[in-house]
């Protein structure tokens, strides 16, 4: 089985739990949405990648939304879920004012060729912005996920920054800024908040999410 029929395959396995899988790491997915939110205007035109049940797309409002998955069921989810945002299987042909992608890169069988696509999405004013789990964390991940305290991942690879931004620069783009976020993502009383408010600044190559933006030359 390729890769990608092993990831819809897993994904659609998962469609029915995935809304309990976020809500117990609602804390996780909240400061993701503050993130994307920090870049990408209301009342524009954006498309998700790798969107799920939408729910990310949805909380941004879009004047102009579109979800893309290869999961069925996701879709199917999403659709009944969020009706003011198109969603499909198939990839769109217009281009957007905001293409985002989270926690999918390292599901990807090709990044690069998906890279290049999503660049004839965009215009000259259009910004890209992709999140992905800090690569470095990825035992902690792991023993997380075998401890039930998270999202089973399925096929995946995790994708060094370096090597994602050789990629897109190869396609004729340009990474704008490249950061770190979420010391801890998980709610802790008294040592979450401090921890990401003023000891993230010294240890941002250790925080659970990296991310990128990008614009075309």
């Amino acid at each position: 089985m390729r890769k990608p029929d092993q990831v819809a395959a897993h994904f659609d396995k998962i469609a029915n739990s995935y809304a309990l899988y976020k809500k117990n790491n609602h804390y996780y997915y909240d400061n993701l949405k503050i993130l994307l939110a920090s870049f990408i205007h209301p009342k524009s035109k954006v498309l998700e990648i790798g969107c799920g049940t939408g729910d990310l797309i949805a909380y941004l409002k879009p004047e102009y939304g579109v979800g893309f998955d290869i999961s069925n069921k996701m879709i199917a989810i999403a659709k009944r879920k969020h009706k003011n945002i198109y969603f499909s299987t198939h990839w769109p042909k217009q281009k957007f004012d905001y293409i985002f992608m989270s926690d999918v890169v390292e599901h990807l069988e090709n990044p690069k060729e998906t890279f290049r696509r999503i660049s004839k999405l965009m215009n000259y004013k259009s910004i890209f912005i992709c999140t992905m789990a800090n690569p470095i964390l990825e035992p902690i991940l792991m023993v997380a996920e075998k401890m039930k305290l998270k999202m089973p991942e399925g096929p995946h690879n995790r994708i060094k920054y370096v090597d994602l931004r050789f990629m897109i620069e190869d396609l004729g783009m340009r990474i704008t800024k490249h950061d770190y976020k979420l010391l801890i993502p998980v709610k802790i009383p008294f040592i979450t908040n401090f921890a990401n408010r003023y000891l993230e600044r010294f240890f941002r190559k250790y925080a659970f999410i990296e991310y990128f933006t990008a614009t075309k030359f």
